[in-house]
């Protein structure tokens, strides 16, 4: 099963006036069998159009390949602090050998295009391991090829630590802001030359 999560901006009033609110907050009866797709349409607030959801990023998204562009652009779009995430693929992506990847699904076959919808990987080309960060476009998350430190809880406050999964891949960051984008990026920098 799996569940989306959405956000509304608007002041109390703007909400309390919105049919669409009111339809999605109102009890239903039973549980949700399918998803819906509905039209989401903001207005850009430099402009009197009406643009798609994903009006906050301009051009492609740094390091993705075509492939992935129209996919992470997607996921940005719910990302409130999409500008910083961009800006820690662009700098983490302009280190030497570094690739920005989707990634191969267990049914991938050859020929098939990387799948973009998850996350996304930063390798190092040459390095024998998988990738020094595994980010998330949708939510900013990006997790490390590090493992726990006094070095690590220094430079990074904000850092979190997993518990379980793949040893090697134990130090998490939000990036939500300016702050923790410096601290992600110093973890993707310790991270990149381990590999």
């Amino acid at each position: 099963m799996k569940l989306t999560y959405v956000c509304f901006e608007g002041t109390p009033e703007e909400l309390d006036a919105s049919t669409l609110i009111r339809g999605i907050l109102q009890p239903g009866s039973g549980t949700v069998d399918a998803a819906r797709r509905a039209a989401l349409v903001v207005d850009h607030p430099d402009s009197a159009e009406d643009v798609d959801f994903g009006w906050r990023i301009e051009g492609d998204v740094p390091g993705v390949a075509e492939e992935g562009q129209d996919t992470v652009k997607a996921q940005l779009a719910f990302n409130p602090a999409a500008q910083q995430f961009v800006d820690f693929l662009a700098k983490a992506g302009s280190w030497e050998n570094v690739v920005v990847h989707g990634i191969k699904r267990k049914t991938w076959q050859a020929g098939e295009p990387l799948d973009y919808s998850g996350y996304l990987r930063l390798r190092r080309k040459g390095s024998q391991y998988g990738g020094f960060a595994y980010a998330f476009a949708s939510t900013g998350l990006v997790n490390f090829r590090l493992r726990r430190s006094d070095q690590i809880e220094k430079l990074a406050p904000q850092a979190y630590f997993l518990t379980a999964g793949n040893p090697e891949y134990r130090v998490s960051i939000l990036v939500r802001d300016e702050d923790t984008l410096e601290q992600a990026l110093a973890l993707a920098e310790l991270a990149y030359d381990a590999t």
